[in-house]
């Protein structure tokens, strides 16, 4: 690395300075690669420095996974500076804090075991398809019900902002039928919607009900991605702090993107407002990004500031290394789609030629189903190894959602979700019979895992209902002698028996097939882990982990495979490149139809394109095309609003990255 020891310790004497503040309150501004994650980890050590009973810290991120990889770091940051209990501090999902401050209070009763949230694949094949098939809406409008009241749990508000209604709106009949529906389904499945867990929390801390601060002993909350607080996560942290809490907040107001989650930046933009005595802190010097492509990002995030924007100009550290680097930026335009795509699969080619690792190559996609299909087309035809985007990798693949469940079987018998994946993921076991069985246990006042694992009642289940239970039977008691601590080694061919039986070979030779990529001596736990995870790097980070367990080093061929990883704009937040490709930059497709009519969305799609560029470490290659195949209908199509604000003109390409151009990257790689 060409950064010089005397940049990295000046960087880190303000992170330190950050970590340190004894104010009441703390908020770091913490841009792309100015090490927030860092930052956290010296928190936490300098807490437990001080005296603070590692069980009085609590530090909350965004996702299940990025918790887990937020809870490695610091606990291998305090241990290497002579903090072991550092253990025993709490790490977690905020929802999970909300979890353990109901289930401490006793506010759990109405369900058989601690709820889950579902994820997106199974809000839409259990929850949505189960609520369709009793009021016999389709598939989109159940959707639509659905996301109405997330809305209203996210923000305490009917019609929030950044809600979009459909057309026609939600009718007061509807939101019955959801409320009918809602309540024992997600008793009976033990789940809970996204927001749902937070806002309970809420309520009784309004209504002096919930005291999570003296139920859990927390004096220091720190929270990660604090841009990504919607309204009522916000309240809750809040309410937190008006209890003696120390909140101590990092995250980025350029990087909120997750409107549709109900997130903003004023919450982070508002902080010393709400707290005048708030400690201030902003991380400027950047790691990650050469000159070049951090001008260029913010050429882009200056140009739409929005209303309240925190000023912070960012300085890389490679302008004044040692040599110093500048980086490498192409914007280029194509005539058609199918030529951008052949340029940047080609150019990938030959920078893998290069011996560049394809690992260090992102595309990064703002409208998969317009852009992905002629991309992988063009990768494929240029010999190029990639990894799709995450819609289309092996857990979302029949197969993938069967091994998850049954793997959270064996680690959590009172897994209730993943009991009705492994009912639903039988062949012939439509929605349907799997509605049938669910309305059955709740009018025979059953208890759903006990179907699968206590005598059945007689006369409550028959027909359809009847051959699907007992199957699940089966395979439910088959894992009863499965151990957490099993590997994939020894369970690899058990698994694919099971797919093989529930879906078929074709899908259990998929299953196979994705095994061998992993450390055979991985538990099945680890397996569950790296299944959920969000991003490859954190899957990477995961195996990484099972590698220091086991004493072993890191096999020649890495931690995953060499591949090109194809991604969504928001899939990528957490992730860089050494190059980056944006393709797509056309109005049409970015910000889009369903944008243009809201500001507001328009102003998170500069911030969106933002983070993109900034997941470059040295070369960003930015394009658009003047035609293309959008929604079925080929035409002309106008480049971006955004095209003139990213800091240098657009040059008309028909082809990739020449061999010259090659060769300068490859340079320009040597010492970063």
């Amino acid at each position: 690395m060409s950064i010089t020891t005397a940049q990295i310790q000046a960087a880190q004497a303000i992170q330190h300075a950050a970590a340190h503040d004894t104010s009441s309150q703390v908020r770091v501004v913490a841009g792309p690669g100015t090490g927030k994650s860092f930052t956290i980890e010296e928190r936490v050590c300098w807490l437990l420095s001080q005296g603070v009973a590692p069980e009085q810290v609590c530090a909350v991120s965004f996702t299940r996974a990025s918790a887990l990889d937020l809870r490695r770091r610091i606990q291998s940051h305090c241990s290497q500076n002579g903090q072991p209990t550092v253990s025993r501090a709490r790490v977690s999902t905020l929802h999970s804090l909300a979890l353990r401050t109901l289930r401490t209070a006793g506010l759990l009763t109405a369900y058989p075991a601690d709820p889950l949230v579902l994820d997106r694949w199974e809000l839409e094949t259990v929850f949505d398809a189960e609520f369709g098939n009793t009021r016999s809406l389709g598939k989109t409008r159940c959707e639509e019900i659905r996301r109405e009241h997330e809305a209203f749990w996210s923000t305490g508000q009917w019609g929030p902002p950044n809600y979009i209604p459909p057309n026609p709106g939600i009718s007061a009949a509807e939101r019955n039928d959801f409320r009918h529906f809602h309540s024992p389904r997600t008793q009976t499945y033990s789940c809970v919607l996204p927001g749902e867990i937070i806002r309970r929390c809420v309520s009784h801390m309004n209504a002096g009900t919930l005291d999570p601060v003296a139920l859990l002993n927390i004096r220091h909350l720190i929270v990660d991605e604090y841009q990504d607080l919607n309204p009522v996560d916000l309240e809750f942290v809040d309410r937190m702090a008006a209890g003696g809490v120390v909140l101590f907040v990092a995250g980025d107001d350029d990087q909120s993107i997750y409107s549709f989650r109900y997130a903003s930046p004023a919450g982070i933009q508002s902080f010393p407002t709400r707290y005048p005595a708030t400690g201030l802190h902003t991380l400027l010097e950047c790691f990650r990004c050469t000159p070049a492509v951090l001008v260029t990002a913010q050429a882009v995030i200056g140009a739409n500031p929005g209303p309240s924007r925190i000023p912070k100009n960012h300085v890389s550290l490679y302008a004044a290394a040692t040599p110093p680097q500048q980086g490498i930026v192409h914007r280029w335009s194509f005539a058609s789609g199918v030529a951008e795509a052949r340029a940047v699969a080609e150019s990938c080619r030959d920078l893998i030629q290069a011996t560049i690792n394809p690992r260090e190559i992102l595309i990064l996609l703002s409208n998969t189903p317009t852009l992905g299909p002629v991309l992988s087309t063009e990768l494929q035809t240029a010999g190029v190894p990639f990894e799709p985007p995450r819609t289309e990798t092996f857990l979302d693949s029949p197969s993938g959602r069967l091994v998850l469940a049954i793997v959270r079987i064996v680690c959590d018998v009172d897994d209730y979700v993943a009991h009705r994946v492994v009912l639903g993921l039988f062949r012939g076991v439509g929605v349907g019979t799997c509605n049938t069985i669910a309305q059955a246990v709740v009018t025979s006042n059953l208890n759903f895992r006990d179907i699968f694992r206590q005598p059945l009642p007689s006369g409550v289940f028959t027909g359809r209902a009847l051959t699907a239970v007992n199957r699940a039977r089966n395979l439910v008691n088959q894992l009863s002698t499965w151990q957490t601590g099993d590997t994939i080694g020894q369970r690899t061919a058990d698994v694919a028996g099971i797919v093989t039986a529930v879906i078929g070979p074709q899908e259990a030779q998929a299953w196979e097939t994705f095994a061998a990529t992993l450390p055979q001596a991985a538990t099945l736990e680890e397996l569950r882990d790296f299944l959920w995870a969000d991003t490859d790097e954190q899957q990477s980070a995961l195996i990484k982990a099972v590698y220091d367990r086991l004493n072993e080093p890191v096999p020649d061929g890495g931690l995953l495979p060499d591949r090109v990883r194809v991604l969504t704009m928001h899939g990528a937040k957490g992730l860089s490149g050494r190059v980056v490709f944006v393709p797509g930059l056309e109005e049409q497709i970015f910000p889009g139809p369903w944008r243009q009519p809201y500001p507001g969305l328009v102003l998170e799609a500069a911030r969106l394109l933002y983070m993109s560029v900034t997941r470059a470490r040295a070369v960003c290659i930015i394009s658009y095309a003047r035609t293309r195949i959008v929604n079925g209908q080929f035409g002309q199509r106008a480049p971006s609003r955004f095209c003139p604000q990213l800091g240098g003109g657009f040059l008309g390409r028909s082809g990739g990255l020449s061999g010259q151009e090659v060769q300068q990257i490859g340079q320009e790689l040597t010492t970063l």
